[in-house]
């Protein structure tokens, strides 16, 4: 690994996920940081942490941490694929295209255009 590698935030959590998700990386083998959010040089104002990984680490850490979430709430995975099939993330609900609102269970869905 090079050492003058651009370290690079990742994820944005309070302290315990952070940790999680630094310890999870750790056991991967990928090396992580965690710092606090710019602004908090205390940490007992309720601040958020950044987790640090290398750039050339950086897509093999979302990659592990996209699995790790997967593995550990399943219901994720359902949600994304009836996503990608034009239904409500929440209860699978057929919605149109253009809605704003899930007709079955009144999710708020956001359509980025």
């Amino acid at each position: 690994m090079d050492n003058n590698n651009e370290w690079i935030a990742i994820r944005e959590d309070e302290k315990g996920g952070i940790k999680e998700l630094s310890q999870l990386l750790s056991e991967a083998g990928i090396e992580s940081k965690a710092t606090l959010v710019p602004g908090c040089n205390t940490g007992k104002c309720g601040c958020r942490y950044l987790l640090l990984v290398q750039k050339d680490d950086a897509q093999k850490a979302h990659a592990c941490i996209e699995e790790f979430h997967v593995e550990k709430y399943p219901e994720i995975k359902a949600s994304q694929e009836w996503e990608a099939e034009g239904k409500c993330p929440a209860c699978g609900y057929c919605v149109g295209e253009n809605a704003k609102e899930c007709p079955d269970c009144g999710l708020l869905l956001i359509i980025e255009g």
